[in-house]
């Protein structure tokens, strides 16, 4: 079965195709790469970790295609100086992955209908209705889930995290050590910088293994939650529902 490819166009970057596989957006390397003016993308990718990138077979020219996923294209973005770079993850972020994605992904309440209206201004006034209601069904069990996490011991792993940012946790982790938030220890585990344990927006908790042995476990706070929230948007990382 051919996986299907999804053209997005742009005015000033031009056009950027994606796939979707296993609940994942993955983008067309060589895309990202000429729009962030990245001569060799063979190179490129060889900078990305080993499950931020792939081959799959598109039935484009040339076998297999050299695929790139979130967590990739944030790797690539982040490291760019080129003036384009922003106002490229700006588009992908606000604009290419809500139309993947659609209206699956959380949405502030109270502002289901503004999503709506701007994400599918062109549907009928009963389709947007019926879609408002179930996003606000949706945010309600959220909002009940999350709080019952809260609830516990005040800690959210960053599975959940990533899920309440609507981010792949790969790229959550890989933002943040962008910004210098998070870095790899000793054990290639992403913990916090010390500023910020104790600032008290993470904790990091030794968890047992199955060999007997104990790693270190990153958990974040609500603040730390909130603050994670405040500089994604800042950086344009978050839909403009958010």
């Amino acid at each position: 079965m051919k996986t299907e490819i999804s053209t997005f166009s742009n005015e000033k970057f031009g056009k950027i195709r994606t796939v979707y596989q296993n609940e994942n957006v993955w983008f067309i390397a060589s895309d990202v790469c000429n729009i962030l003016e990245l001569t060799n993308t063979t190179v490129a990718m060889n900078g990305l970790e080993d499950f931020e990138k792939a081959k799959l077979n598109l039935g484009l020219c040339g076998g297999n295609t050299n695929i790139i996923s979130e967590s990739g294209f944030y790797t690539l973005v982040l490291r760019s100086r080129k003036p384009i770079a922003k106002p490229f993850r700006l588009w992908v972020t606000q604009e290419v992955l809500p139309s993947i994605r659609k209206h699956g992904a959380y949405i502030q309440p109270q502002r289901e209908s503004e999503a709506i209206d701007y994400y599918f201004p062109n549907f009928s006034d009963g389709l947007k209705l019926s879609m408002v209601k179930e996003l606000q069904q949706k945010n309600a069990q959220l909002q009940e889930f999350y709080d019952d996490l809260l609830s516990t011991d005040g800690l959210l792993d960053m599975n959940t995290v990533a899920k309440e940012l609507e981010i792949g946790e790969y790229a959550l982790f890989a933002y943040l050590r962008g910004k210098k938030i998070l870095f790899y220890n000793k054990d290639m585990v992403n913990v916090p910088y010390e500023r910020f344990r104790k600032e008290g927006k993470f904790k990091v908790k030794e968890t047992p293994c199955h060999d007997g042995k104990t790693r270190n476990v990153t958990y974040v706070t609500r603040k730390g939650l909130d603050y994670i929230r405040k500089t994604m948007r800042k950086d344009g990382m978050l839909g403009v529902a958010k």
